[in-house]
């Protein structure tokens, strides 16, 4: 053996020392992070695949935070109908047309009950989650919906619902406060002291929507001719006595509500020997006391009709008016002062306070207001806003109840509160409608966390799936390096001992 092949045994036993010894230290990395390297070169021909399956676990993550937050608000809304809809079913019950007790403040009992659920469907319409207010679209950054005082009486030079029902109140009723019809007097001709005919006409005060419109009007009273109505606008009719009617005989007028004029009450007089019956004229002396006994009683039942019925119908046309602005809608008002002799409404929108401010934007769909994508391919929407219309009626009939006066306490007042209350409580369970439209929305917002819900379950499943296999790419067999790393100390062991001999070797020694 030459020089030159010990100094190449000494080279060779260092440089294996040195492999052993990266080896063990590659190996206890494994062994402690329980994957094969540390980068993707590492991992072999499997590592395309390794990196597809990482990159969708990281958006798999992704979706799982959007569901997490939508999942929050779903479930809020979900809560928030369901309480909604029960406080619904309340205001039914608190719309009461048989209970009419005032109290000291003037207002009855069932306004009490029906301020308190007004006052926490307003509370709901109001949640907010981490900045999110759930019934306010995408826009929100405020309540959307005004606080109770604002609705009622306004803010900020602007005006309220209050404001609203007087004035369409007026518009209605007119300066007399009985439908803005002109009643005038009788007119009667006479042959000497007799009376020959006895004439009244009764007419619309003009062409437009407010107050009565005469419908119709039929009579079966004998010596009476009756002329009119024409199905004009305005239209009128004329009652002409020239004898005396029979007993039994009657006259039946209709007269047509606003706004849209298809709803008619009715007023049936018949002739008799007195008047202490309601609904009944009396016969005079001569024809034209019994004319003017029929004027003056269609006098009265026109003026209770219109303190009665058509101050409610009012109300429900004013309070429509108010809270109508879903999809960006203004509101309209009565186009005044004067407010008694308006003919015409006008844009309310820079002159009302807005009692919903949250987004509203011309929609046919609101949910569409609130979007989240949690799967490719996959967006979910969920968008609620307070003046959708079961919410906004909901709303509407407990303030329009809680804004009217019955302060006054007569039988007047009773009748337009049992008017009222019976308008307001059609309006929250619709003749023939099972379901209310807040289930409906409910039912939206169930189908739509179902959804969620499911692609949560099937996130969770392929996640589990993906990582099990990156796991088997990345990962190693424990008890198998644990015994490498066994191995591989005795081998290093060994070789140091091998070392030591060939690097104590000297020249003399080797000769």
């Amino acid at each position: 053996m030459t020089f030159s092949t010990i100094t190449t045994s000494r080279s060779y036993l260092t440089q294996q020392l040195g492999d052993l010894s990266s080896l063990l230290s590659e190996k206890t990395t494994q062994l402690a992070t329980g994957k094969v390297g540390t980068t993707y070169g590492e991992i072999g021909d499997s590592r395309l695949l390794d990196i597809q399956l990482t990159q969708k676990v990281s958006l798999i993550e992704s979706y799982q935070e959007t569901i997490t937050i939508s999942n929050l608000h779903l479930e809020t809304l979900s809560m928030s109908l369901e309480r909604l809809e029960s406080l619904r079913q309340d205001s039914k019950s608190a719309l009461d047309s048989n209970d009419f007790i005032l109290q000291d403040d003037g207002q009855t009992q069932t306004q009490t009950r029906a301020e308190l659920l007004l006052t926490e469907a307003l509370n709901i319409l109001n949640t907010e989650i981490a900045g999110y207010y759930i019934f306010g679209g995408t826009d929100a950054i405020t309540d959307p919906v005004a606080a109770l005082d604002a609705i009622m009486k306004g803010e900020g030079g602007l005006d309220g619902l209050e404001t609203y029902l007087s004035e369409y109140q007026q518009a209605n009723l007119g300066a007399s406060d009985n439908g803005r019809l002109t009643i005038s007097p009788l007119t009667t001709n006479y042959a000497g002291l007799v009376p020959t005919d006895s004439t009244f006409t009764i007419a619309e005060d003009g062409a437009h929507d407010f107050g009565f419109d005469i419908s119709s009007v039929t009579s079966t009273l004998t010596n009476a001719t009756l002329t009119g109505p024409l199905g004009a606008d305005p239209d009128s009719f004329d009652v002409q006595f020239t004898g005396q009617p029979n007993l039994g005989d009657s006259i039946t007028v209709e007269l047509s509500l606003p706004p849209t004029h298809t709803e008619t009450v009715t007023i049936e007089l018949t002739a008799a020997s007195t008047s202490e019956v309601e609904g009944t004229f009396a016969i005079g002396a001569d024809l034209e006391e019994t004319a003017q006994n029929l004027l003056s009683a269609l006098t009265d039942e026109i003026e209770n009709q219109a303190q009665t019925t058509l101050r409610a119908v009012s109300d429900e046309w004013a309070s429509d008016e108010f809270f109508a602005t879903f999809s960006g809608e203004e509101p309209l008002r009565v186009d005044g002062p004067p407010f008694d002799t308006a003919t015409a409404q006008i844009s309310g929108a820079s002159t009302t306070v807005e009692w919903y401010t949250g987004r509203n934007t011309a929609t046919a769909d609101a949910r569409g207001d609130k979007n989240a994508v949690i799967d490719s391919n996959l967006n979910v929407s969920y968008g609620v806003r307070a003046n959708e219309t079961p919410l906004k009626e909901l709303v509407q009939s407990l303030a329009t109840f809680v804004a009217a006066d019955f302060s006054g306490g007569t039988q007047t007042d009773e009748e337009y509160y049992n008017e009222l209350s019976a308008n307001l409580r059609s309006i929250l369970q619709p003749v023939g409608v099972d379901q209310s439209g807040i289930v409906d929305i409910a039912t939206d917002i169930a189908i739509t966390h179902r959804t969620v819900s499911l692609t949560s379950e099937r996130h969770v499943q392929m996640k589990s799936t993906y990582e099990g296999t990156i796991a088997e790419i990345e990962g190693i067999d424990q008890n198998q390096v644990a015994a490498e790393i066994l191995q591989l100390q005795n081998n290093i062991e060994v070789s140091y001992r091998a070392s030591s001999i060939v690097f104590n070797l000297s020249l003399s020694d080797y000769l």
